[in-house]
């Protein structure tokens, strides 16, 4: 288990590395360039991907990249287009994506590690929800205005 968290441990606590992200960014822009832009749009363009991907390791855009080549981009709630590259925010999209799998990944292996054991409560045992707190979790349906005293 101690191998586990080696492995992922480097990838889940990876520092931003907005040079290095950029650059990352930057291959993926090669693959899909664009015909005669201004030099001011190429800023634009470069600052605007700066701006989204500062806070993200390198390796993550590099994961994104690689997932949108592939077309296994279901994480994003639009429908890109995948003639063309990534807008800024969906390339962070999925970025944050990959580094919250390794974090997610790393908790539960360091979790295992402590011997830390979960409580299941079997089906039977489980209370049922009010009908107010489903409700909630479904934007069609609204609770009705006496369901909230006060």
């Amino acid at each position: 288990m101690s191998r586990l968290v080696d492995e992922v441990a480097p990838r889940a606590e990876a520092k931003p590395g907005s040079v290095a992200a950029l650059q990352e960014a930057a291959k993926l822009l090669v693959v899909f360039p664009a015909s005669n832009i201004s030099e001011a749009v190429i800023d634009a363009r470069s600052e605007a991907y700066e701006i989204a991907l500062e806070d993200v390791p390198a390796w993550t855009v590099e994961a994104a990249a690689k997932r949108w080549l592939k077309g296994e981009v279901a994480v994003l709630a639009d429908k890109p287009n995948l003639s063309f590259p990534p807008s800024p925010p969906q390339l962070r999209a999925l970025a944050l994506d990959e580094w919250g799998k390794a974090r997610a990944a790393l908790w539960r292996y360091r979790r295992l590690m402590e011997g830390r054991v979960e409580r299941v409560v079997p089906l039977k045992g489980r209370r049922s929800l009010p009908k107010v707190t489903l409700q909630a979790f479904d934007p069609k349906c609204r609770p009705p205005a006496d369901a909230y005293p006060g």
